[in-house]
C-alpha cells in the first residue's frame, strides 16, 4: 500500500466531519468510506469512525478478499449485505468475516462510485439492525447516494488543489517574474507593467510566457490564478 495514497489527515478529517454531519446527521452509526485504486487494490484509504476495525482491515489487506469490495468492483448500484454474501460469493474467506464479527460488523449497506481517477469509492454503513432502527431518521437511499457523490467530489477537489499547491510551491519564480505577476494580478496591462518596471512590453510578455510554462498553465490568466492560490506572489519593494 502506498503511504501517500489519499493520506492527508487534514483533508480526511474534514471529509469525516462532513460525512457525519451531512450524510448521517450525527447519528451513532458506524461507517467506512473506502477509496481504492482499481489499478492496484493495495492502494487504499478508509475514512471511518470505527478505527479499531479498519486499522485491522488495512493491516491484513482485507480489501483483496472482501466479498463486498469484490462485488462492488463489477457493479454500480448500491446493495445491502450480510453474512450470506460469503455464501453467495462462493469464496472461502473466513478471516475477513471472522474479524468483522469480532468487531460487530455483520451487515450493512454499501454505495458505489467508479470515479474519473480510476478509483473505486465505497461508502459502507453498518450494521443492518442499526440501519433498520435508524431507517426513519436516516435520509432515503437516493438522497444519501446524491450526498455521497458530492462528498466524494469534494474529496477529489481538495486533493487536486493540495497536489497542485505542492507542485507549484516548489517552483522558483524570479524577482522579475514576481514583479510582473504582482502587477498583472492587480489588473495592470502589459503596457502599464512595462512603464512601471521601465522595460519593454515585449520583455513583459517574454517573462509572463516563462511563468506560464513553469506553472504548466493554460494562459497568463490561469498562471496568475495558480500563482495566487499557491501564494507565490509577493509584494515587490517600492522603488
Amino acid at each position: 500500500m502506498m503511504s501517500n495514497f489519499y493520506a492527508n489527515e487534514e483533508i480526511n478529517s474534514k471529509i469525516e466531519f462532513i460525512l457525519n454531519e451531512k450524510l448521517l446527521e450525527n447519528k451513532e452509526i458506524k461507517f467506512g468510506y473506502f477509496i481504492i485504486s482499481k489499478k492496484d487494490l493495495n492502494d487504499i484509504c478508509i475514512i471511518n469512525n470505527h478505527p479499531e476495525w479498519f486499522d485491522l482491515y488495512v493491516k491484513h489487506r482485507h480489501q483483496m478478499v472482501d466479498p463486498v469490495v469484490l462485488k462492488a468492483l463489477s457493479r454500480v448500484e448500491s446493495f445491502d449485505w450480510d453474512e450470506e454474501i460469503m455464501i453467495s460469493s462462493k469464496l472461502v474467506l473466513p478471516k475477513v468475516m471472522l474479524h468483522a464479527k469480532e468487531y460487530l460488523i455483520n451487515s450493512g449497506h454499501t454505495f458505489i462510485i467508479h470515479d474519473y481517477k480510476n478509483n473505486l469509492a465505497l461508502l459502507s454503513i453498518f450494521n443492518h439492525e442499526t440501519i433498520k432502527k435508524e431507517r426513519g431518521t436516516l435520509l432515503n437511499i437516493e438522497k444519501q447516494f446524491s450526498l455521497f457523490v458530492k462528498i466524494h467530489q469534494k474529496l477529489l477537489s481538495l486533493y487536486e488543489f493540495f497536489e497542485k499547491n505542492n507542485k507549484t510551491s516548489s517552483i522558483n519564480i524570479t524577482k522579475r517574474e514576481n514583479e510582473i505577476l504582482y502587477w498583472a494580478a492587480i489588473g495592470k496591462t502589459y503596457k502599464e507593467i512595462a512603464i512601471i518596471l521601465g522595460i519593454t512590453e515585449y520583455t513583459v510578455k517574454f517573462h509572463m510566457a516563462k511563468v506560464v510554462n513553469k506553472l504548466a498553465a493554460v494562459n497568463a490568466k490561469h498562471a496568475i490564478r495558480l500563482a495566487s492560490d499557491a501564494k507565490l506572489i509577493t509584494t515587490p519593494p517600492i522603488k
